[in-house]
């Protein structure tokens, strides 16, 4: 059963994509020098879904994604927790 769903818009249309909290969910989204890439996973230890935020160069690719953050729910409500400055 999926436990993710991922849906994006373009030129062609709209497509989506389903993930299971053992495959989790991956998307990018990319302009030529700048974009973001969110990974969505199944916190077994914490028995919650966390979305991970990374910083990309895009589709120019000069480097490597660098983590923003993640997003989890907590008490109810998603919470932004940035990544620590490394």
């Amino acid at each position: 059963m999926a436990q993710y769903r991922a849906q994006i818009n373009g030129t062609r249309g709209e497509a989506s994509r389903l993930g299971t909290k053992a495959s989790g969910i991956n998307a990018r989204i990319n302009g030529w020098d700048v974009g973001v890439e969110v990974c969505g996973c199944f916190s077994e230890a914490l028995q919650r879904d966390e979305f991970e935020v990374y910083l990309t160069h895009g589709s120019n690719a000069k480097g490597h994604p660098h983590l923003a953050g993640f997003i989890a729910l907590v008490d109810g409500v998603p919470v932004w927790h940035p990544a620590e400055a490394s």
